[in-house]
């Protein structure tokens, strides 16, 4: 009687410890789930956000303070809202607790008491107007500008230039309407420098060669140069178009670009090309996958400066890609030699070096870019900006190509002496996909390659009217991920993590029943 007691109560201890494991098992992975479906869920609604406070978006950061400290007293700045001050506090003008008006006000007003005339700087004022109040000052903008003022219109009057602005240019949206973040600092910072230089530095876009402008040099707003042409513009350059066949460069042109171009230059545009260069000035070629061979515009390119691309050549990388495993992913090479440090490059990378593993850089439809061996290399040097990683192949519809890293981005740099003996700089940058600085990438705040674009335009002009400002987010970015990192955790999250647990559970289970 006695056994089968015990026997009975190790039958019921092995049916309950069992029993329960497999429960604690499926409640484990059912959590699992659940607690997925409300975080996505938050993420979605935006709840899991971390909302700066008022004043940290109103604050003056350091390169603000020094660029504009630079100027001297040529900073002589009016910043005019054309609303009364009271209007900027009004409720509806909030989002997640944060006045937006208030804070482009309360920027403005920060920036007029660290710049009072005092000492070596300069002056910023602000004053507000109102509407239908003063018609002649209404009337001065519209017929030098063309442009009507509007109740949100912010007008940035310097001593050589002046800027209209708008309220809604402070702010920039995510991909659903919503606000991202604050750009109030690079706005006010970017239009008071445009506003303080005596001539506009001016970057102007090759056109017929079927490149994405119109037959008489019109930018159209829907073409796949317009966010390049926009980001620049922002940035205080003045952006213009030039046939290089029927006319002549603007003096003023601190950077060139052909951008995407479908027929080969002809010798008459790179001779002008190269007397351009020859003057100490900078040039910008974007060519992708679909590119054919262009033989003048790839002989200048690689006689004179060592950087040419293979045509047809599309770069493809099933584990470093976004979305697509033909939009690649850069990586940014270090720099080992203390040497060159001080090149362009290196400046380029250390200004977006805080993207890698944060802000992806994209790089679609690439084509295999080379580097000339065998020329004289004490007249330039060729630095490669971006990389593909090593998981990187190349191909055509009838051939195979490199396998392994490559260059996605190049920079040939040459050098000589001006007056006083000041070293001067040429700059030649040949990149390997025109969709990296399309609209779609160069408004996209989850990705780098605004920043890059930015940070090379800094170093090729001559004064520095593209600041390195970030703006101020609102909320949490959203991540790209790249392909064979989501494989991994689609596997990990799916399959691997929910059949380990399932598989500890069935031991559990059996080990009970044996006790």
């Amino acid at each position: 009687m006695s056994n089968k007691k015990n026997t009975a109560v190790r039958d019921n201890r092995r049916y309950k410890y069992g029993s329960l494991s497999v429960v604690f098992t499926v409640v484990f992975i059912a959590l699992v789930i659940a607690l997925n479906l409300v975080f996505s869920g938050l993420s979605l609604s935006g709840d899991l956000t971390v909302d700066l406070t008022q004043e940290d978006f109103t604050e003056i950061g350091e390169e603000s303070e020094r660029l504009l400290t630079e100027l001297g007293k040529d900073l002589d700045i009016t910043i005019t809202f054309m609303s009364a001050r009271d209007k900027f506090d009004m409720a509806e003008n909030k989002y997640n607790g944060i006045n937006l008006t208030g804070i482009v006000r309360d920027l403005a007003e920060n920036f007029q008491r660290e710049f009072d005339g005092s000492g070596d700087k300069g002056t910023i004022r602000v004053q507000y107007k109102e509407l239908d109040t003063d018609p002649e000052f209404e009337k001065k903008y519209l017929e030098e500008s063309t442009t009507k003022l509007s109740a949100t219109s912010v007008i940035v009057q310097g001593k050589f230039h002046y800027r209209v602005l708008d309220l809604s240019s402070f702010f920039t949206l995510n991909e659903n309407g919503g606000y991202h973040a604050f750009n109030g600092e690079y706005r006010f910072t970017t239009a008071m420098l445009q506003s303080s230089i005596t001539e506009s530095q001016v970057i102007s876009l090759t056109y017929g060669n079927g490149e994405p402008i119109g037959a008489d040099g019109m930018l159209a707003i829907n073409s796949s140069v317009a966010g390049l042409a926009a980001v620049l513009q922002e940035a205080g350059f003045e952006v213009k178009t030039v046939n290089l066949e029927s006319e002549e460069i603007d003096p003023r042109t601190e950077i060139l670009i052909t951008y995407d171009p479908v027929y080969d230059l002809t010798t008459v545009e790179t001779d002008k090309i190269t007397k351009y260069l020859a003057a100490r000035n900078s040039y910008m070629v974007f060519v992708d996958s679909q590119t054919t061979a262009l033989p003048n515009l790839q002989s200048m390119l690689s006689d004179n400066w060592g950087i040419d691309y293979k045509p047809l050549y599309r770069i493809t990388d099933e584990s470093h890609s976004l979305g697509s495993v033909n939009t690649i992913n850069a990586k940014y090479p270090a720099i080992d030699a203390d040497s060159q440090n001080g090149s362009a490059a290196y400046q380029i990378r250390k200004t977006v070096s805080d993207m890698e593993g944060t802000l992806d850089t994209a790089l679609p439809e690439s084509v295999e870019l080379v580097v000339r061996d065998g020329l004289t290399q004490d007249s330039f040097r060729v630095e490669t900006v971006l990389t593909t990683y090593d998981t990187a192949y190349s191909a055509t519809e009838n051939a195979e190509g490199t396998k392994g890293e490559m260059p996605l981005m190049l920079l040939s740099t040459k050098y000589g002496y001006g007056e006083n003996n000041v070293t001067e700089y040429s700059y030649v940058t040949l990149v390997g996909s025109t969709e990296f600085a399309d609209t779609a990438h160069m408004v996209a705040s989850t990705y780098g390659n605004k920043r890059v674009i930015l940070s090379a335009a800094r170093i090729f002009a001559a004064n520095r009217v593209a600041p390195d400002i970030e703006a101020r987010q609102f909320g949490s970015t959203a991540l790209n991920i790249e392909t064979g990192t989501a494989r991994f955790l689609s596997w990990t999250i799916c399959t691997l993590l929910p059949a380990a647990i399932m598989i500890c559970g069935i031991v559990v289970f059996f080990r009970r029943r044996h006790m």
